[in-house]
């Protein structure tokens, strides 16, 4: 029997702004890096290749990844969401996406399907931090402090 996790998380590419970013990149040289990495993190598998169990994982969890569907003349993110039996597959796809953009940052939240285990990744100019923690819970009573409703 299988043990899944949740992973859910987004990156953010670095901007190409020697002075606030510290990347030195044309625009063109940027489009095409974003564009590297879309084809990276795209999944090329028909539907019943995804859900075969003998498709890599890796290739699977390719599934998980989009981004907005034009470009929006700004920041751009990619964003991660799905079940997955190895969150490694996805910090992999993580890591790969750094090689291409070494300054880019994110978050993701890892847990697991019992909510005993969990763990966070804080990306930030490029380097992984990992830390043993879950925020938010969701299970909890009430929702962390400093959060308030924001509707009455």
């Amino acid at each position: 029997m299988s043990y899944f996790y949740s992973v859910r998380g987004w990156l953010e590419i670095s901007w190409p702004d020697v002075d606030i970013e510290g990347v030195e990149e044309s625009a063109e040289e940027h489009a095409d890096k974003v564009h590297a990495i879309r084809d990276l993190l795209t999944l090329k598998l028909p539907p019943e290749e995804v859900l075969d169990p003998s498709t890599p994982l890796p290739e699977r969890a390719r599934a998980g990844w989009g981004f907005p569907q034009h470009d929006l003349e700004g920041t751009e993110y990619l964003f991660f969401a799905a079940d997955v039996e190895e969150p490694a597959a996805v910090l992999a796809q993580v890591r790969e996406v750094l090689v291409l953009d070494p300054y880019a940052d994110g978050y993701f939240a890892v847990e697991g399907e019992d909510g005993e285990r969990y763990h966070q990744w804080l990306i930030m100019n490029g380097t992984i931090y990992r830390r043993e923690e879950l925020f938010p819970d969701f299970e909890a009573d009430e929702p962390p402090e400093g959060f308030e409703p924001l509707f009455g």
